[in-house]
């Protein structure tokens, strides 16, 4: 097939946007007599005037010549070998050769009709490569040769469109991998895109096989999208799509416990996502238990609220973070600091003896404490009085003199 080349003169991107150590491996690539293409997120951000810190690169040298033509590479992956070409300061540029579409693996007879691919590993020509990318707008290439950029599947008028679109049959390759449909969302939600129809409509049909993914996969997806500045309308896509169903269904059934009179905007996550959107804007560094704990805050304080005086609060919050976290297998260490991190909320909020004050507050984990406290009050405009009490710096006790007993004798008369 042959692509739309959009000439230098015809595009704004320019080298200047990138950096010397993608150049460095382009370049050396094209006197080296290969194809040396910048692909996948990097053209599609150049493009939108966006900054990049991830650089891919295609090419039609196979592994083993990758290996000959940089002296600072390795090679990884097991079934297909990648190449991380490794500069000094911490840069890696990614290198692959040009791939065709994986095939599915019908071999296990319970699995007879999944169209899941688990090989993933034939070399093929720039187009096969372009066919088998996840979206329009995630298969543009940047040719060094001539600087031109080549288009086999309509990415730049998706691009000047603001679309989200399959490439090919959605329904078939949200099943071939599932983890497109999360990785389709957190394009739209980060981008501002709206999912083209056919799509979208796909994503909602085909939600169910998600789980079928490698949970890592999963998880990092998710994390992605609250790690994103843009996770207030990230959930909501979520949401719209039926997928929070999917990767939380305990949080989904708070969500449509109150639903019913509130919107969008009064309900109690996305209250508190919109915080969470707001300080990432301000440039403020959150950690991922501090983003759990934030997008658990409101079912576990409605938890804490209906419990029996007499129950034990923790084994409670226990078994209702790990029915949202454990089936995505984050990891115990998460999972147990976002547990401490809503019993030290619960405890900011309540009025305590100092003594326990003074010990939460050499606590490791007292600053993300600090900071979900703060979150918590902007969310919901309430308790500006604890944040203050705990924001300010504990009381130094003044210690007592004691008085030098002088014996008698030794007196002044």
């Amino acid at each position: 097939m042959q692509p739309y080349i959009i000439k230098r003169d015809q595009h704004a991107v320019s080298r200047t946007q990138m950096s010397q150590e993608v150049l460095k491996v382009l370049y050396r690539l094209h006197r080296t007599g290969h194809l040396a293409y910048l692909c996948g997120g990097g053209v599609r951000d150049l493009l939108l005037g966006r900054d990049i810190d991830d650089y891919d690169v295609a090419t039609d040298a196979e592994p083993k010549r990758l290996k000959e033509v940089f002296g600072n590479c390795r090679l990884v992956g097991r079934r297909f070998r990648i190449a991380h070409i490794m500069f000094k300061g911490g840069q890696t540029i990614e290198v692959s050769t040009f791939r065709k579409q994986g095939e599915e693996d019908s071999s296990e007879e319970d699995d007879s009709n999944s169209l899941l691919i688990r090989r993933d590993n034939t070399f093929g020509s720039p187009a096969d490569d372009a066919f088998r990318r996840d979206f329009t707008i995630n298969a543009l290439y940047y040719n060094v040769a001539d600087f031109s950029i080549i288009d086999y599947v309509g990415g730049r008028a998706d691009l000047q469109s603001r679309l989200i679109r399959s490439i090919g049959d959605p329904d078939i390759r949200f099943q071939e991998d599932p983890i497109r449909i999360l990785r389709g969302i957190r394009l739209a939600a980060t981008l501002g895109f709206k999912v083209e129809e056919t799509t979208w409509e796909a994503m909602k049909r085909q939600r169910h096989h998600i789980l079928e993914c490698a949970v890592s996969r999963i998880r990092e997806e998710i994390m992605k999208i609250l790690r994103r500045e843009s996770s207030h309308d990230g959930f909501h896509l979520l949401v719209r799509a039926g997928i929070l169903e999917v990767v939380f269904p305990k949080l989904e059934e708070f969500r449509l416990a109150h639903a019913e009179s509130e919107t969008r905007a009064d309900h109690p996550i996305f209250q508190h996502l919109a915080v969470l959107e707001d300080l990432r804007v301000k440039g403020v560094e959150l950690s991922d238990p501090v983003l759990l704990a934030t997008l658990t805050a409101s079912p576990v304080k409605e938890l804490f609220e209906t419990l029996p005086p007499d129950h034990d609060v923790g084994k409670s919050l226990h078994e209702y973070l790990e029915a949202n976290f454990k089936p995505l297998a984050f990891p115990r260490i998460v999972r147990s600091k976002v547990h401490l991190l809503h019993l030290a909320l619960r405890h900011m909020l309540a009025e305590q003896r100092r003594k326990r004050r003074r010990s939460l507050r050499r606590s490791p984990i007292f600053a993300d404490a600090l900071k979900l406290l703060e979150i918590h009050c902007l969310a919901t405009d309430q308790h500006w009085s604890a944040l203050r009490r705990w924001q300010s710096p504990p009381v130094q006790r003044q210690k007592r003199r004691t008085r030098t007993r002088v014996s008698r004798s030794k007196r002044i008369p």
